[in-house]
């Protein structure tokens, strides 16, 4: 079984705090009859500084302390695998991750994996802003067109319009992430035209989540109907994934192509 060491931050999750603990568990992985180590890895995602220059000197020290960690094992000799694989993930910092590990000179041929989830789909919020910051710190990843689009969204019908600038809809916490902001209105259909759906209104917010319903603030004369539907962008793919067994796959014309199994 090909196992790595973690590395970890104070106050992280899993991963080995300093580089003697680490350096143990990589001599027990050595050692072991059924196990072969084969790199290092981490995950950068979740440091946190004062402000956003902070948080990236953190990060860089904890990449460069997976790097320390690698060479250590590799001067004693504890690798099984050639190459070497050097592993981080998290979809926010994933151009330092490649810019770090890539740069690692461990005398030893190594492998960089990234481990960026939201690569899948990306955000219309969280995701969104961190890119931009990456853009800011890496121009030469800014690329092309657009960049990075949003490629999941959650549809829910109007159903009821209960006040002036307010409007009730069928979606909830059950449905939709709301761990990193609420989502994002972005698009209106009515259904029986032959319209196709366009943006919505300036001003319409999700301002509260219940299990199974949304209440979103609209502006005065939005001409939202009990029936119409709404399109959500969302903020972390990951806690929208894990709310469907099924998402449906569309062309640019909503219309459905296919169907997509998930596993959480």
């Amino acid at each position: 079984v090909q196992v790595l060491v973690e590395g970890g931050v104070p106050g992280g999750r899993t991963g080995c705090r300093d580089l003697e603990t680490a350096l143990a568990v990589a001599r027990a992985a050595h050692e072991a009859p059924a196990l072969a180590l084969s790199g290092i890895e981490g995950f950068e995602g979740l440091i946190k500084g004062a402000d956003a220059a902070d948080t990236e000197r953190r990060v860089a020290a904890f990449l460069d302390s997976l790097v320390a960690l690698a060479g250590a094992c590799w001067r004693e000799r504890l690798f099984d695998r050639d190459p070497v694989l050097l592993s981080a993930g998290g979809s926010t910092f994933y151009d330092m991750v490649v810019a770090r590990l890539g740069a690692a000179e461990l005398g030893c041929a190594t492998e960089v994996l990234t481990r960026s989830g939201c690569y899948l789909t990306h955000d219309s919020a969280m995701y969104r802003q961190n890119f931009t910051r990456l853009q800011a710190r890496s121009p030469e990843l800014a690329g092309p067109g657009r960049g990075l689009e949003p490629a999941l969204q959650v549809w829910a019908y109007v159903q009821s319009c209960p006040e002036p600038e307010k409007v009730i809809l069928t979606m909830g916490r059950r449905d939709v992430s709301f761990d990193a902001g609420w989502p994002v209105p972005e698009l209106r259909f009515r259904p029986g035209t032959e319209g196709a759906p366009a943006p919505v209104p300036k001003g319409c917010a999700v301002v509260d989540l219940n299990d199974q319903h949304a209440h979103m603030a609209v502006p005065a004369g939005h001409g939202f109907r009990v029936g119409d539907m709404v399109a959500f962008g969302i903020s972390h793919p990951c806690t929208t994934f894990d709310k469907w067994q099924m998402i449906c796959l569309v062309d640019d014309d909503y219309t459905v192509t296919s169907a997509i199994r998930t596993f959480f």
